[in-house]
């Protein structure tokens, strides 16, 4: 079988020594159970590499057009995991063809305690099955287009379903503005003139601010489409009442935020 590895940086390629920075890029694979690799033909590809919270439209087009050129559909993406959640969305519906798996780690590798190996080496696992898709590697497997971005324990959620595969998808870049509820919001801070989207995460129980609603009016009054976006499948409270036709469900924002930035032939 071959393998491309493909690093694009993060803390799974950094060292820590005063802070935490940028190493080398294909490290873990030199930790990787030799076991996993035998009878393995691996390439390696870098088309960037950055702390992945620098993560922009620029350097997902360059992987993107990297996963386009490589001659093997069975490839691992080294990434950070700040923003591993988006990375791992936009590629699970751009490339649900393939067979393809992202990984991250907690700590720099040589920090004992680092989930970063066995997640590399989970990947290699699953990507010997030669299963299509696209998939998540942190402390388990999971499909890449349902994870929630981690928490500050560094724990990834899975929620939301399956969405409908693009056919023929491309990237095509949007300025989308993402709010998410807190108490007290203020929507006068917020400025929808330059944006062509608004997407708005609701709490927990698919319930949103009263305030949320009037905005969402001005924002459709304005020109700007504005959609609620929750992974559950109903929103039973009365807050939600009525505007169902407003929400996205079984979905994750981040995944949201992808779709809504890929285009399809015909479009």
């Amino acid at each position: 079988m071959k393998i491309l590895i493909i690093s694009t940086g993060g803390t799974i390629a950094s060292k820590k020594d005063d802070n935490i920075h940028l190493d080398a890029p294909f490290k873990v694979v030199h930790f990787a159970d030799e076991n996993l690799i035998k009878g393995v033909e691996l390439s390696f590809s870098c088309p960037y590499t950055i702390l992945s919270e620098n993560m922009d439209f620029s350097h997902l087009q360059s992987l993107v057009d990297e996963i386009k050129e490589s001659d093997s559909d069975n490839i691992i993406i080294l990434h950070g995991s700040d923003t591993l959640a988006f990375t791992s969305s936009f590629i699970a519906n751009l490339f649900w063809d393939k067979n393809i798996v992202l990984t991250a780690s907690d700590k720099p590798i040589e920090d004992n305690s680092a989930n970063g190996i066995s997640n590399f080496n989970e990947a290699l696992r699953h990507i010997k099955k030669g299963e299509k898709g696209v998939f998540v590697s942190y402390d388990g497997i999971f499909p890449a287009d349902t994870i929630t971005s981690a928490d500050g324990l560094d724990k990834f959620r899975q929620t939301g379903k399956a969405q409908p595969k693009f056919k023929n998808p491309c990237l095509a870049p949007k300025n989308i503005l993402v709010i998410k509820p807190y108490i007290n919001i203020d929507y006068n801070n917020y400025n929808i003139e330059s944006a062509d989207l608004v997407l708005h995460e609701m709490y927990h129980s698919a319930t949103v601010p009263e305030s949320a609603k009037a905005f969402a009016k001005k924002c459709r009054q304005s020109g700007v489409p504005f959609y609620f976006v929750t992974p559950k499948s109903s929103a039973d409270y009365e807050t939600s009442a009525d505007i169902s036709d407003m929400i996205i469900f079984n979905t994750t924002l981040e995944n949201a935020f992808a779709r809504f930035n890929i285009s399809q032939a015909g479009d």
